[in-house]
C-alpha cells in the first residue's frame, strides 16, 4: 500500500478522509492545525478531521509550525509516497513538498484554475453556477496554482446549499484522489499546466457579505443565502433585529403589483413570507431570528404579528 501523508482542518477534509477509509485508502499519518479556543468561553476545539482520525485510530499530529526541523525530521523519517492536502488552511513550505517518492497533491473544490482559494465552494454558489468539480493538482509553492493532474465535473442543483455541494464534492474529491494514485502508482504523471490568464480568486467571506441587499434580484438573494448558510448566514433586519434568512425560494406574486419598492412583505400565508426584491419575487420559508433557533416562517409570523406592507431593512 502506498505510504500517505494527510493534511487537512476542516468538514471538507473530514468527508473526504472518511470516503477514502470506505475505499480501504488509509494514511499512514494525518496532519492538522492545533486545538482552537471557540465560543463565548474560549473553549479549546480540536479540528473536525482530528476526531475521524482518532476513531480510525490513525496516527495524529496537530504542528503549530511546518518548518521545525522535529516535524520535517517526522515527515521525512516516514519516507511517503504521497502528501495529499485537502483544505488545511496552511501553507506548505517548500521542503516538505520536496519529501514525497512520488508526487505532493491537493484536492480543490472546483475546476482550477476557478476559484483559487480558501472559498470556492460559496464563490460558486454566490454566483450561481450550475457547473463545478474537483481537481487534483500537483502542489507548489503558490495557492492552487499547481499543474493539475485530474478533474472532474459535478452538476450543482438548483437547491444545492453549501453543506450538499460541500459533501458531493468532497465524496467526489476522494474517488478522484484514489483514481490519480492509481494512474501514478507504475507510470510518470500526466501534469497540465494551469493557464493563469482563466484563473479567479475566491477569498474568504465576511460577515458583511452574508447581508442581503434587497436590491438586489430574488434569484441572487437565494444564491446568497445557499453560499452562505455555514457562515455568516444570509441576514436582514426586522423591527431593528438580526433576521438570519436560512432557507428561501423564488416565487410568483400577483401581490407584488401592489409594491413597487423592495424590501416589502408583499403577501403571508403557512407557505412563507413573500418578500419584494428588485427583481422578482423570495418567498422565506424558514429563518433564524435574533437570540432564537431556526423556525418555519409562517412559526415566526404567528409570534411577531408579522403584516403584509411591513419592511425589512435595505
Amino acid at each position: 500500500m502506498d505510504k500517505i501523508i494527510y493534511f487537512g482542518s476542516s468538514n471538507f477534509s473530514k468527508i473526504v478522509l472518511e470516503t477514502l477509509l470506505e475505499a480501504k485508502v488509509r494514511p499512514l499519518l494525518v496532519v492538522t492545525k492545533p486545538d482552537a479556543p471557540k465560543g463565548r468561553g474560549l473553549k479549546l476545539y480540536q479540528t473536525q478531521l482530528a476526531e475521524t482520525a482518532q476513531n480510525n485510530n490513525i496516527e495524529l499530529i496537530k504542528p503549530d509550525n511546518l518548518k521545525k526541523a522535529n516535524f520535517l525530521d517526522k515527515i521525512s523519517a516516514l519516507n511517503p509516497d504521497y502528501l495529499v492536502v485537502a483544505d488545511y488552511g496552511k501553507i506548505i513550505p517548500t521542503l516538505l513538498l520536496s519529501m514525497p517518492k512520488t508526487l505532493p497533491l491537493g484536492i480543490h473544490p472546483s475546476l482550477l484554475p476557478l476559484y483559487r482559494g480558501p472559498a470556492p465552494i460559496e464563490r460558486t454558489l454566490l454566483e450561481g453556477r450550475q457547473l463545478t468539480g474537483v481537481t487534483i493538482f500537483k502542489l507548489d509553492k503558490g495557492i492552487d496554482t499547481g499543474p493539475i493532474l485530474l478533474q472532474k465535473k459535478i452538476k450543482v442543483d438548483a437547491n444545492d446549499t453549501y453543506f450538499t455541494l460541500l459533501k458531493k464534492l468532497a465524496v467526489q474529491g476522494a474517488e478522484t484522489l484514489i483514481e490519480s494514485l492509481y494512474q501514478t502508482k507504475d507510470a510518470p504523471a500526466n501534469l497540465k499546466p494551469q493557464d493563469d490568464k482563466k484563473a479567479t480568486f475566491a477569498p474568504k467571506l465576511t460577515k458583511q457579505t452574508g447581508k442581503i441587499n434587497w436590491n438586489n434580484s430574488a434569484a441572487e438573494i437565494k444564491n446568497l443565502i445557499r453560499a452562505t448558510l455555514n457562515w455568516p448566514a444570509a441576514y436582514t433586519y426586522y423591527k431593528n433585529k438580526v433576521l438570519k434568512i436560512t432557507e428561501a425560494d423564488t416565487a410568483q406574486d400577483k401581490n407584488n403589483l401592489n409594491y413597487k419598492q423592495p424590501a416589502i412583505i408583499s403577501k403571508i400565508n403557512k407557505d412563507g413570507i413573500c418578500v419584494t426584491t428588485g427583481s422578482g419575487i423570495l418567498k422565506i420559508r424558514k429563518l433564524k431570528p435574533e437570540g432564537k433557533k431556526e423556525m418555519p416562517a409562517w412559526s415566526f409570523v404567528c409570534g411577531h404579528r408579522v403584516k403584509e406592507g411591513d419592511r425589512f431593512e435595505l
